[in-house]
Parts: C-alpha cells; structure tokens; sequence
C-alpha cells in the first residue's frame, strides 16, 4: 500500500488535503501527518515507508524547503535507492519559488488554492494507479 506524508502546519490544510485524498483514486493510501518539516525529517528517517510528501513551504522550526533540501540529503548520503517523490502545496506562487524548490529537489508544485482535481492529476505523476 503506497504511502503519502502530508506536512503542513495547518491542521485544516491537512485536513483539507486528506478528504481529497481520500474521495479520490487514492482513497486507500495510507496518509501520515506532520505539522512541520523538522518533524517531517525524523519520521522519514525513522525509516517510515513513504512515496510521496506533500509539503507546505512556510513553517514554523523548519520550512519546506529546508525540509526538501534536509531529506534530499539524507537521502544522498544514506544510499536510498528510491527517493521520495515531493510535491510542494504553498502559496508561494512566483517563478523564484517555483525555481529555488524545483533545484532543491521538488518533483511537482501547487499553488494554493487548489482543487481535488489539481491534487488527483499532481498525484498521478509522481504516483501512478495501478489497475
């Protein structure tokens, strides 16, 4: 069963996300929660099987992107054959954004708002369904 991390400082923004997760073609994922990226980095590193993080930018202790570039590193360095795919979900909308999370290692990026629809078509890219 694939795995998905929401990390997010928001519990309504999490809360938010797993609805749509869950009255989607994900409906039986397994969801993990974090409500920043420090605690995000020890559940990776406590050798949680994760697939795909769906992370918030801005966050208290550790933002999103320290969070990306803390566990692209320790991915790096820990010999992880498969890395973990990301998709950051933030308001961080300009280009500069995109660019500096896209270089640190995101897979995929959505602006908020969103939709349930954006969330399912993001998530097929990075995890597809099988049938």
């Amino acid at each position: 069963m694939p795995a998905i991390m929401i990390v997010d400082d928001s519990s309504v923004t999490r809360k938010v996300i797993k609805k749509h997760i869950k009255s989607g073609p994900y409906a039986n994922v397994d969801l993990l929660e974090a409500g920043d990226g420090e605690q995000a980095l020890a559940t990776y590193k406590s050798g949680a099987k994760i697939d795909v993080v769906l992370s918030d930018w801005n966050m208290p202790k550790m933002n999103g992107l320290e969070f990306v570039r803390g566990l692209r590193e320790f991915e790096s360095t820990s010999g992880v054959e498969e890395p973990v795919k990301i998709i950051m979900i933030t308001t961080e909308g300009t280009i500069d954004k995109v660019t500096q999370a896209m270089e640190s290692g995101v897979n995929e990026y959505i602006v908020k708002p969103f939709t349930a629809d954006t969330l399912t078509k993001t998530l097929k890219k990075v995890l597809p369904l099988r049938v």
